[in-house]
């Protein structure tokens, strides 16, 4: 598995992402052979890419509202040779494209922008707005996009910041999702967490929540 996102094109990823929420993200699936993984603003597709080179008989299909993106995504596809198991679509998490069937995948993946319109000044640049602002489609929105997609008993994986936890975990519930998991990130062991991992499942059932151990923001060198 790749160590580091490379061979991407600085002009338009670093503008979307880049930092290590790529690698903890990815790094929640367990999905099975012959299983299907989607992925809902994937942007440059890292997230996608990681998931198809960590998990050979697994496919993927990964959403992007943005098409400038979806070229640089299926690009990077090719790049990493995972073009056979991984499909970019583009379309918007508020109305799946027909491509995506309902109840077909094992586990949806989710890194949405973090923050609301009104929470401070967008960046100038299209790109980078969109990325860290709900202009396209709010938490509710990827809840609700994931509760379609997932089959009986799958699981939902996103990384948002700490302070909406308790909006992200009554959305869930609200929506018939059940958290299961939930993971601390640090940039800095002795500092409080900056991002939290959380995986809920489709359906009812299970032994309650999870609290496991914090992971670091950038582990990866």
């Amino acid at each position: 598995m790749m160590k580091a996102f490379a061979g991407f094109d600085p002009g338009v990823c670093r503008r979307v992402g880049g930092g290590g929420e790529g690698r903890l993200l990815a790094g929640l699936v367990r999905a099975g052979a012959g299983k299907r993984v989607a992925e809902l603003g994937c942007g440059c597709g890292e997230v996608a890419i990681r998931v198809a080179l960590a998990h050979p008989e697994v496919r993927v299909d990964a959403l992007e509202l943005r098409e400038r993106l979806c070229v640089e995504a299926r690009r990077l596809v090719e790049v990493y040779g995972v073009g056979a198991r991984v499909r970019v679509l583009t379309g918007d998490v508020r109305a799946l494209p027909d491509a995506m069937t309902s109840g077909h995948y094992a586990e949806v993946l989710c890194n949405p922008p973090f923050f609301s319109p009104r929470s401070g000044r967008l960046p100038p640049d299209p790109d980078r707005a969109a990325a860290r602002f709900e202009l396209m489609g709010g938490l509710e929105d990827f809840i609700r996009a994931a509760v379609s997609l997932l089959e009986p008993g799958g699981s939902f994986h996103l990384i948002h910041r700490p302070e909406r936890l308790t909006e992200l975990l009554s959305g869930c519930v609200r929506h018939g999702l059940q958290p299961w998991r939930l993971v601390p990130v640090h940039d800095r062991p002795d500092r409080a967490a900056v991002l939290v991992l959380l995986s809920a499942r489709k359906g009812s059932g299970g032994s309650g929540l999870i609290l496991e151990a914090a992971q670091g923001l950038h582990a990866e060198r």
